[in-house]
């Protein structure tokens, strides 16, 4: 019987929410970045042993399968955040786009707020997740923020809560919804997001660049060079200069400058072998190429090393 049959047999976390929490942890930034840039991660390696999940899985359970597992349960019992930003890497960038063009970026900075999800092709679209663990206490605020940086505003939500997002956001904002069951966006209800990139800000575009490349882009819409200006000096000037172009032109430069964050090689090459549960977590890692191919060896390893 296969590991995922064994874990669906029973409640996996039980009433406590604290535990669903915990094992979440297998999913974040900092376990996977130990895993691929070490081998193994002493983060996951003490939940796996404070939990007993050596008596749920066996040692020869490779840790690409452990990970299958635990994400089926985790989209089951505790929906937290990973599961929709991991429905936005297979449904929607996976789904619809050309991992050759197209750029996914998550907690991505705007203007003293953190997009949850920000998918780059043509344009920009940012993804604000409300689950059934949130509220909507900055709601307002996070959307101010997003309209002064992107084009396509999305909010992701489950059914339950659909009437209270839509209550809360105006026409221009998208709405979609992670069905109760299963692992899919539903058709309906759902509202497709209207353009607003006529009312970005350059100035706060600005402040989601690298040094590097808003000084690439002044340089190269306005032909001014910046590069001897003193470094206590260059925030405040170049900014006031980029404040100057129009804020279409900043918004495109902008979708331009970070999908070529992705670095020298394309994820395309490896994103295949990541498994389900992993897409958006590798995709938000910073790896070498070395690197890519350790874990992705790593994913086939039995947990006992992972975890060990």
């Amino acid at each position: 019987m296969g590991e995922m049959e064994r874990l669906d047999q029973s409640s996996f976390f039980g009433s406590e929410s604290t535990v669903g929490a915990a094992f979440a942890r297998f999913f974040s930034y900092s376990v996977l970045t130990e895993l691929a840039k070490q081998g193994h991660s002493k983060i996951a390696g003490r939940i796996f042993h404070q939990y007993n999940l050596n008596e749920r899985f066996t040692p020869e359970t490779t840790v690409a399968d452990f990970y299958d597992a635990l994400f089926m349960q985790l989209n089951k019992e505790y929906r937290h955040e990973y599961i929709y930003k991991n429905a936005i890497a297979e449904k929607v960038l996976l789904g619809k786009h050309n991992l050759n063009t197209a750029f996914m970026q998550t907690e991505f900075g705007v203007d003293c707020c953190k997009a949850d999800v920000v998918v780059l092709n043509g344009t920009s679209h940012v993804y604000e997740i409300k689950s059934e663990m949130d509220n909507f206490d900055r709601l307002e605020r996070q959307l101010s923020a997003y309209k002064k940086v992107f084009d396509l505003i999305t909010v992701i939500t489950t059914e339950n809560l659909y009437q209270a997002v839509e209550s809360r956001v105006d026409q221009t904002i998208g709405i979609m919804v992670l069905a109760k069951t299963g692992y899919k966006f539903k058709k309906t209800p759902y509202r497709e997001p209207i353009s607003n990139v006529k009312n970005v800000h350059s100035s706060v575009i600005f402040d989601s660049l690298h040094r590097k490349e808003y000084l690439q882009i002044i340089e190269e819409i306005l032909a001014v060079d910046l590069q001897d200006v003193p470094n206590t000096q260059i925030y405040e000037i170049a900014k006031s200069y980029f404040s100057k172009i129009d804020p279409e032109i900043a918004h495109a430069e902008m979708v331009r400058a970070i999908k070529k964050r992705q670095g020298a090689f394309k994820v395309s090459e490896f994103i295949h072998e990541v498994p389900s549960s992993l897409k958006a977590a590798y995709l938000s890692l910073k790896l070498s190429k070395s690197e890519n191919h350790k874990f992705l060896d790593l994913l086939k390893n039995n947990i006992s090393v992972a975890f060990g």
